[in-house]
């Protein structure tokens, strides 16, 4: 058997939401939680909005401990504009063991557009780096990955080529993902492979922690496989037969996320630093030309 991985699952994780408003005034929570829609996950928001696991606190912008926090964010230059320039925070934070995840996040996640809608205010969302693409549109019940829960985010890299960071694991319990020393030219792959890469580790997971709910540690084997078709799988697309899959290493490293501690990079079965894998390896192997969802826009 060759290396495994310990990955350790926290007691708890954290979900944090920004509405970004000039409001000055949240509703109060028997206001919100009659505001919240019919359905299951709006009755999971009713609930945690009754105890300490689900709270919404408020502040001015010029006092908000989170505004350094919308300087990072990626989006569009309106969305971020509107976000950086209201002048109240509200903030919805959530925590969950991570064998509630995602049901929790998700019920925070409608808190926070329920409160945008009421207040006319923007989202972002604090795990990912992201704006919310519709900040007052419906939640859905069914969790989908690429529904605006996962950011990549794209840096220069020493030599010639850029890293890209997933942005939004750590919400579940999961270490963030990393490509390193990528050609340019082969960037749309390298996020793909983050993209499929996270749907399996967090697919893969949500079934261990369903049989092993208060386990400590998730042990995996360093070297493995993705499956191109999880990179269509990430966008709830049923995938064709795509071919055989991608043998890679994962090697922890450190991460860019700032509420993170250790990252798992993404290298080629030797676990060596070879640019050119992306190219004889990894590129002929993954879609890159998606159609996604309606609504959803690809890579």
């Amino acid at each position: 058997m060759g290396a495994m991985l310990s990955l350790t699952i926290p007691e708890t994780t954290t979900t944090r939401f920004l509405i970004a408003t000039d409001e000055p005034a949240a509703p109060g929570i028997r206001r919100l939680r009659d505001a919240l829609p019919a359905g299951g996950l709006a009755r999971t928001a009713r609930d945690l909005l009754t105890s300490p696991l689900l709270t919404v606190t408020g502040c001015r912008a010029a006092d908000s401990p989170w505004a350094a926090r919308l300087r990072d964010l990626g989006g569009g230059e309106t969305e971020l504009r509107e976000l950086r320039s209201a002048r109240c925070h509200l903030v919805v934070t959530s925590i969950a063991t991570p064998a509630a995840q995602p049901r929790h996040a998700q019920a925070a996640r409608l808190v926070a557009r329920t409160l945008a809608a009421a207040t006319a205010g923007r989202v972002a969302d604090l795990a990912a780096g992201l704006p919310l693409t519709d900040p007052t549109g419906p939640e859905p019940e069914r969790f989908k990955l690429c529904d605006d829960w996962l950011g990549v985010f794209v840096a220069p890299d020493t030599g010639q080529g850029v890293r890209a960071a997933t942005a939004g694991l750590h919400r579940f319990g999961l270490p963030e993902l990393l490509a390193r020393h990528v050609p340019y030219e082969r960037l749309r792959t390298a996020v793909n492979v983050l993209r499929g890469l996270a749907f399996r580790l967090q697919a893969d997971q949500r079934s261990w922690l369903s049989t092993a709910p208060a386990a400590g540690s998730w042990r995996l084997p360093a070297d493995t496989e993705l499956d191109p078709g999880d990179v269509l799988r990430y966008w709830d697309v049923a995938p064709p037969d795509l071919g055989g899959p991608i043998p890679l290493r994962l090697v922890p490293c450190p991460a860019d996320c700032p509420e993170c501690g250790t990252a798992l990079q993404i290298a080629p079965p030797d676990g060596g630093e070879d640019a050119a894998w992306w190219t004889r390896t990894a590129a002929p192997a993954v879609p890159t030309h998606l159609v996604p969802p309606p609504g959803r826009s690809s890579p």
